[in-house]
């Protein structure tokens, strides 16, 4: 718990953590460090491009920690390399070197590399999610393919939700990280938005929509999917198929969902901005 004696801002943690890593000669290897600022204590989260430092950066973060514990002030950290996925293939069996236990449905061997270090991984394909995933192409290619994207997609997210490689080595692809992969949830969302405000006349269609429920074009974003363009694209015979926006939103990630949310407000405000006579015509919809 933090006492009165932690009398130093988010600013101020980041510029002490910043002087510790360039005394310890890793500031070069870091390419992203934030501090969050809570009621009890702070989160340093750090990135790196080269997991060949990480664990010298994780020693540091344990040793900021205890300096500023001392001086009254909690710290939690993430330390996180950023890798790359270098090669996917699908191999036959699960008697590989190397291969944490557990059971195998179409299993893919990957390797990720961040600077001078690699770190294999296994992803099983449930048979579910290879029924998902067959209108993208039932070939070899198209399931490494689908497979990258996948491993991209986990490791782009930061936080406490990260996932380290290292720590966890197998993944399981199920039928709900098929159907993101196989839908693009957040992409079709953000062009739904996009097209809604790309002009004028797109503009006040959409906001006449709110205009006829009475509901608020900046008030619970549940509403505004309902008012956005639904999900589109080819269908293959006998595929279940998302049948709403709201449908597609429960396929993403907490942190996808923000920005998606951001996004949005950030088009209302612009397409606000740019045609002035919205305001006038749409008032009630567009008030706080």
């Amino acid at each position: 718990m933090r006492t009165e004696k932690a009398t130093m801002s988010a600013e101020q943690v980041v510029g002490f953590l910043t002087e510790r890593l360039r005394s310890g000669r890793l500031l070069g290897s870091v390419i992203e460090k934030r501090v969050l600022e809570f009621p009890t204590e702070f989160l340093a989260e750090v990135v790196l491009n080269d997991g060949t430092k990480l664990e010298d950066a994780k020693s540091l973060a344990d040793a900021v920690q205890d300096e500023l514990r001392e001086k009254g002030v909690e710290l939690d950290s993430i330390v996180r390399t950023q890798w790359d996925v270098d090669t996917v293939k699908k191999v036959a069996g699960n008697e590989l070197p190397g291969l944490p236990a557990g059971p195998a449905g179409l299993l893919f061997q990957c390797i990720l590399r961040s600077g001078g270090r690699t770190q294999d991984v296994w992803v099983d394909v449930t048979s579910p999610a290879y029924q998902a995933l067959r209108p993208l192409g039932g070939t070899d290619q198209a399931l490494e393919n689908s497979v990258r994207d996948f491993l991209r997609h986990r490791l782009s997210v930061g936080g406490p939700g990260y996932w380290d490689p290292i720590r966890d080595s197998r993944l399981e692809l199920d039928a709900r990280a098929a159907q993101y992969l196989r839908w693009r949830p957040y992409q079709q969302l953000k062009r739904s938005v996009d097209r809604a405000l790309r002009s004028l006349e797109d503009a006040r269609r959409f906001l006449q929509c709110f205009n006829r429920t009475g509901k608020k074009a900046s008030g619970n974003f549940n509403g505004v999917l309902e008012e956005l363009a639904g999900p589109g694209g080819a269908i293959a015979r006998g595929e279940q198929v998302p049948t709403s926006n709201y449908q597609l939103y429960e396929l993403l990630l907490d942190t996808e969902k923000k920005e998606l949310e951001t996004y949005y407000m950030q088009r209302l405000a612009e397409a606000r901005e740019t045609w002035p006579e919205l305001e006038r015509e749409f008032a009630q919809v567009l008030a706080a």
